[in-house]
């Protein structure tokens, strides 16, 4: 009994404890509560649009495609590729419709002629077989002229006129020997036999032989 009494005595003190805590007593100091901090969410930015426009880049152009075309007998017939005509050929061309046309074998002599290569030009005015014809006559005068050989060329040109007096050409060359002879009286002759012929001082064989006597050394 005796010790019952400490135990009783201890339980009875829980109790009180316990009935004045129930009552809002307070025995002892209660724990602070937990501090609560509200953390506001951060706003969020309105999205941008990013647009990523493509890089430019130059159109790309196509070519037209290359057309060859294949040139035909026909196109050349059209359009034919011809070489210079020689200043020749205008005097020759003049004098065919009078004398009649030689051909190109008469023109491919002349071009020797003014090429200097008198010899072969010679050759290929005999070859021709137009003993009495004044242009083969004349040539022939011009291409001994221009070798030096004047004595020798002065019947060719006698002859060209005496079948031709109109034949301008010998005139103009005649007179160019008379030049080379240092006779100006003589090429002035002819000078004015041109002027007769041509009915004026603008034609091409007046021109060049007034311009070789203008530059003569006599």
């Amino acid at each position: 009994m005796n010790k019952l009494l400490p135990l009783l005595a201890m339980l009875a003190a829980g109790l009180v404890t316990s009935t004045a805590i129930a009552a809002g007593g307070t025995t002892s100091t209660p724990a602070p509560a937990p501090k609560v901090t509200i953390i506001k969410p951060a706003k969020q930015k309105k999205p941008v649009a990013i647009v990523t426009a493509p890089a430019k880049t130059a159109p790309v152009v196509a070519k037209a495609p290359v057309v060859t075309k294949k040139v035909t007998t026909i196109a050349k017939k059209v359009a034919p590729v011809t070489p210079a005509t020689p200043v020749v050929a205008t005097i020759t061309d003049a004098w065919a419709t009078k004398f009649g046309d030689l051909g190109p074998a008469y023109i491919s002599a002349v071009k020797l002629a003014n090429a200097a290569k008198y010899d072969d030009a010679i050759k290929a005015f005999n070859a021709l077989n137009k003993p009495d014809d004044p242009r083969v006559n004349n040539w022939i005068g011009f291409s001994l002229r221009k070798q030096g050989k004047v004595d020798a060329a002065m019947p060719y040109y006698d002859k060209a006129l005496k079948a031709a007096p109109d034949f301008t050409p010998a005139h103009e060359y005649l007179g160019e020997a008379y030049l080379q002879m240092k006779d100006m009286t003589k090429a002035k002759e002819q000078l004015a036999q041109i002027e007769k012929l041509c009915g004026n001082k603008t034609c091409e064989e007046y021109k060049d032989l007034s311009a070789a006597m203008k530059t003569a050394k006599m």
